[in-house]
């Protein structure tokens, strides 16, 4: 009987998370204000710093479920469900739906990289920032208020 206290690593886990993008086009999405452009057909290695092995696994659920959700709409099922045959309301989507979308996102495929870009935040643009790249509020003009919708915003 094997020890319940002995962790035991899928074969051929390097330690890194990998992300596959099986379709045949291009995957971007967003964390953490960074967009990740996954190349079609390719399996890339998820290495994002300051994130444990735990975060970067909730990530690339998440990008799966992106990615299965998007797939599973291009599927007749999903095409039936957004078109007007399908009535007034129709339901969403279930797990059983999209997890063969999902599980694809971690079968290998040929290696590559992904591309990645800083998407600056809502913030961001409406923060300038001093000589030495902090950001600072702007100064308000006489007409700006800091009562928005009748609350005090700051």
């Amino acid at each position: 009987m094997e020890n319940p206290t002995t962790n035991t690593m899928p074969e051929g886990f390097t330690g890194v998370f990998s992300f596959t993008n099986w379709t045949d086009e291009e995957f971007t999405d967003k964390w953490n204000s960074v967009e990740y452009t996954f190349p079609a057909h390719k399996t890339v290695p998820l290495i994002i710093p300051n994130e444990t092995q735990e975060g970067i696994q909730s990530i690339r659920k998440k990008f799966a479920r992106t990615l299965g959700e998007r797939e599973f709409y291009k599927s007749e099922k999903g095409k039936f469900m957004n078109s007007k045959d399908a009535g007034p309301r129709p339901a969403g989507y279930t797990e059983t739906d999209i997890a063969p979308y999902i599980q694809k996102c971690l079968e290998p495929l040929e290696p590559a990289i992904a591309q990645t870009r800083v998407v600056p935040s809502e913030a961001d643009k409406v923060l300038t920032r001093d000589k030495k790249g902090n950001p600072r509020t702007n100064v308000l003009d006489e007409d700006d208020s800091l009562v928005g919708d009748g609350q005090v915003v700051a």
